[in-house]
């Protein structure tokens, strides 16, 4: 026996979905100009630039997040460049200063290459897609042009640095060793400069990619286009299996890897996720309110997670913490955060029900590729039900989603192709969050003289700025669809 839900305006259809008839007529006049968005974006590419440049509003409409609706492309390829502009402030010692990037990798639809599904009966597995292909790295400096490998193999060691003429040394060493030579929780490339006092300089990282949009989900009763690749193998919520499911998909791993209650305090004041906090936990009986009693379907207590940061926290640009992200308990009771603080309630509360949910980082691009922001969001892993997964002669472990959730850009199990990926956590074989104090730790700062603590850390080292643009244009295909923001 279910119970009614309890929030005003939240009704309970025959299928055990919830709905809220409320917003459902709030945004009646926002449905009628999203159909017209629609038809506008199923015309041809050829009629849709002829009305955007005869029509000025229209492309306002499009381009302008605050208007409602988010339009994304199902694919693109484009060379995002990072410009890293450097001054020793220091007046009277030459100093350095050292940079980690990840190197950016191909990402599948479920990490690796295999299939998605495997099945039982003869029928072909399902294939694995990729949605990110790198196609090259490249840093240039001091008037010099250096190619970075992609493969993981590819290795150069500190000792065999490449040195420009001014001295500056690039490496891409792997991780079979430890200290700040080496790389930490995946391939990287490093960049030590050395500025003599006074001086400044800058130099680029470029990444050039291949990407496309894909979604983890297929209802179309809840706006999810069908034209964008994935839909066919997305989960939907009737298909749910519960959160005793997880220790029986993908061999258990990820519920052992990424179902901590508590995660990743190095170099922090407390834990970046923690479940057992109040606000979470207050949140979590507030959410659980809203769902049929004893509701054990992961899919839907995920959604209402998603649907409750969306809802209960406001997003700001102004760091609100000092010098580490606000923990999820923390940005749950503060009512608002950045992404990485969203990332982090909303993670959260998704471990306090045993849900696997891990980091992704990267750069996010606006919906015209004219503005880049780093970013952080989420992956999850969900299951199918065993009942469907025996209906449909799929191999139990392999029935389930891994999938990339973006709560401060309503991207629920879905990838945009105006988002880099740089680096998605990995299993920490300490428990101790290395891997991700190193992505957060990646800049390292000289003081020759030791004058920095006599100075409060001003005027006495090297400081950094940070620029994305685009280098050339973007080659747009498949397509596009809106998400509403």
């Amino acid at each position: 026996m279910t119970s009614a839900p309890k929030r005003r305006g939240i009704v309970q259809n025959d299928r055990g979905r919830t709905k809220n008839i409320l917003k459902g007529r709030k945004n009646r006049f926002r449905s009628l100009i999203m159909l017209g968005l629609v038809a506008f974006i199923m015309l041809s590419p050829q009629a849709r630039e002829m009305t955007i440049g005869k029509i000025g509003d229209v492309k306002e409409f499009i381009m302008n997040p605050t208007l409602g609706y988010l339009v994304y492309d199902i694919e693109a390829d484009y060379t995002l460049n990072r410009i890293i502009s450097l001054e020793n402030e220091d007046l009277d010692t030459t100093e350095y200063y050292n940079e980690t990037f990840p190197i950016s990798q191909d990402i599948y639809a479920l990490e690796g290459s295999g299939p998605i599904y495997t099945h039982t009966d003869g029928t072909p597995d399902t294939p694995n897609q990729k949605i990110q292909d790198v196609l090259s790295t490249e840093i240039r400096i001091d008037g010099e042009s250096i190619n970075v490998p992609l493969e993981r193999s590819a290795i150069r060691s500190y000792a065999e640095a490449i040195t420009t003429p001014s001295g500056h040394k690039i490496w891409w060493p792997g991780t079979s060793g430890s200290g700040n030579k080496f790389c930490i929780g995946g391939p990287c490339v490093k960049v030590t400069a050395f500025l003599d006092p006074g001086q400044s300089m800058s130099y680029e990282y470029l990444v050039t990619i291949s990407t496309k949009s894909y979604t983890w989900w297929s209802d179309v009763d809840e706006g999810v286009d069908p034209r964008i690749p994935g839909f066919t193998s997305g989960i939907l919520e009737e298909h749910s299996g519960t959160f005793d499911d997880f220790e029986n998909r993908g061999a258990g791993e990820r519920a052992d890897d990424f179902t901590a209650m508590r995660w990743y305090d190095k170099n922090r004041p407390n834990y970046a996720i923690d479940a057992t906090g109040a606000s979470v936990i207050a949140a979590v009986t507030a959410i659980d309110s809203n769902l049929p009693e004893g509701n054990q379907n992961a899919f839907k207590f995920a959604k209402a997670a998603f649907d409750y940061i969306r809802e209960n926290i406001v997003y700001y640009t102004e760091p609100g913490s000092g010098s580490a992200a606000l923990s999820g308990p923390a940005c749950l009771a503060a009512g608002q955060g950045d992404c990485d603080e969203q990332t982090n309630a909303f993670l959260s509360l998704l471990r306090a029900k045993g849900i696997p949910g891990w980091y992704v980082f990267g750069v996010l691009s606006s919906q015209s590729y004219t503005t880049w922001e780093a970013h952080a969001w989420g992956y999850i892993q969900l299951p199918m039900s065993t009942e469907w997964c025996n209906t449909n002669n799929i191999e139990l472990d392999s029935c389930y989603v891994e999938a990339s959730v973006d709560v401060t850009n309503n991207k629920w199990l879905l990838h945009t192709a105006s988002a880099l990926i740089e680096w998605i956590e990995q299993p920490d074989p300490n428990r101790d969050g290395t891997y991700i104090n190193a992505y957060y730790q990646s800049l390292n700062y000289g003081d020759n003289d030791n004058d920095c603590y006599e100075k409060a850390n001003l005027d006495c080292r090297v400081t950094r700025d940070r620029v994305f643009a685009l280098e050339g244009p973007v080659s747009y295909g498949g397509g596009k669809f809106p998400v509403y923001s």
